[in-house]
């Protein structure tokens, strides 16, 4: 699949996951037995790490976790798959946990803990790396933090993505700031109407050059250069069963097919296929197989629109 060995440095955090799945979400005070359990490794920028190894890219992690014992299984983890962990920071202090139930109806619940993900700096991330990076892929860093490790990336001409997450509706400000030093923004439809109101071609104009606007089960739009607009939707071949980091493996497809080819129409097939796959598996990462993905991405269609549709974050 790839053209090229490229390097992606994933920033953000790394966290213990423990997913309970239930039959449905419980009431205040009304104790449920989970049919199935998973604990393993979560959070943005190690799913994203994990789906660009799988797709056959170099990702190296860049995160502030516990030097608890257990945290070394989670890291053996991530080793074992190829993920580079070389530059994984280990202090002391309990490590980011999220609590995660999830109902048959895929209806969610989560409880973050950031723990010691709080003490990520910039200067965690090496000149350096950054120099031999094709992309940095910042997500769900605290904004101040992501502002900045953004700039030093754009000043030496590395290609940079962003994710914000919730940040956009607590930190609006900061994060329109970093996006101008950002290439590719990854944002949901809530997001979208945060940061641009009813039209994110506007974020344009502040700096990247492509908006991706993610609508979970009816696809998503990619929003480029010359009022370029592509709209995608992946129908899933298995039945799903988790979304929780369907949108890490979205944006580690869809930054790896882009470095491979420069085309945002088939950048955005095979993140589209990523996603539908993730959510497929248990947990919070892709389980990949070669055979299944190329078969979710028989099932992808992408279209080339003419001129941005006022109804891109309609419902």
């Amino acid at each position: 699949m790839p053209k090229k060995n490229h390097i992606h440095v994933a920033v953000g955090n790394l966290n213990i996951d423990i997913t309970l799945y239930v039959d449905r979400i419980p009431k205040p005070n009304h104790p449920l037995m989970a049919h199935d359990a998973f604990i393993g490794a979560g959070g943005a920028a190690s799913n994203y790490a994990v789906a660009v190894t799988y797709y056959g890219h170099i990702a190296y992690l860049i995160a502030s976790t516990s030097s608890y014992s257990f945290v070394d299984y989670v890291l053996e983890e991530l080793n074992s798959i190829g993920v580079r962990t070389d530059y994984v920071k280990r202090v002391e202090g309990i490590p980011g946990i999220v609590s995660i139930l999830v109902g048959s109806n895929g209806d969610k619940v989560m409880v973050k803990h950031r723990g010691v993900n709080s003490l990520l700096s910039p200067n965690d991330v090496p000149r350096e790396l950054l120099e031999r990076a094709s992309i940095v892929h910042i997500a769900s860093v605290e904004p101040s933090v992501a502002l900045e490790i953004a700039r030093r990336a754009n000043s030496l001409g590395v290609l940079v993505s962003y994710d914000p997450g919730g940040d956009v509706f607590e930190a609006r400000d900061i994060v329109l700031k970093t996006i101008s030093y950002v290439n590719i923004l990854f944002l949901n439809r809530a997001e979208a109407k945060a940061l641009a109101g009813p039209d994110p071609s506007k974020l344009l104009n502040r700096g990247p050059w492509v908006v991706v606007v993610k609508r979970g089960s009816v696809g998503a739009y990619v929003l480029g250069p010359g009022d370029v607009v592509y709209h995608g939707i992946s129908k899933p071949i298995k039945k799903p069963v988790d979304s929780t980091g369907a949108g890490d493996a979205f944006a580690a497809f869809f930054n790896s097919m882009y470095l491979d080819s420069r085309d945002i129409g088939k950048a955005l097939q095979y993140g589209l296929a990523a996603a539908a796959l993730k959510v497929a598996c248990r947990g919070s990462r892709l389980c990949y197989n070669k055979t299944l993905f190329n078969k979710q991405l028989a099932e992808t269609m992408v279209e080339l629109l003419k001129n941005p549709p006022e109804w891109i974050l309609e419902d």
